[in-house]
């Protein structure tokens, strides 16, 4: 399903590695600037009690996809299982 909202170079990203910029760290999450027309969050879900990210850092994830009610890019660090899988959901 094509998203309205987005460019169809951001379309195409989804599903791949990007890199950017951490803006904000949140217990609830991690903002990411990718350069694109909305920001990223890697969800708490995503972060281990080990991990330690801070605001400038540079990091690569992978563009799961675009959450409309966030208005956000959802992305997933590197060897982490999309929370869909996760909590055992369809992803449709």
């Amino acid at each position: 399903m094509m998203n309205e909202q987005l460019s169809a170079h951001e379309q195409s990203l989804i599903g791949e590695m990007v890199d950017g910029e951490i803006e904000a760290v949140f217990r609830w999450g991690i903002i990411v600037d990718l350069g694109l027309s909305r920001l990223g969050l890697i969800d708490a879900l995503y972060i281990d009690d080990e991990d330690h990210y801070e605001v400038g850092e540079r990091v690569s994830c992978y563009l799961d996809c675009f959450d409309e009610r966030k208005d956000k890019f959802i992305l997933r660090p590197p060897g982490q299982i999309p929370l869909a899988e996760r909590l055992g959901r369809s992803v449709d």
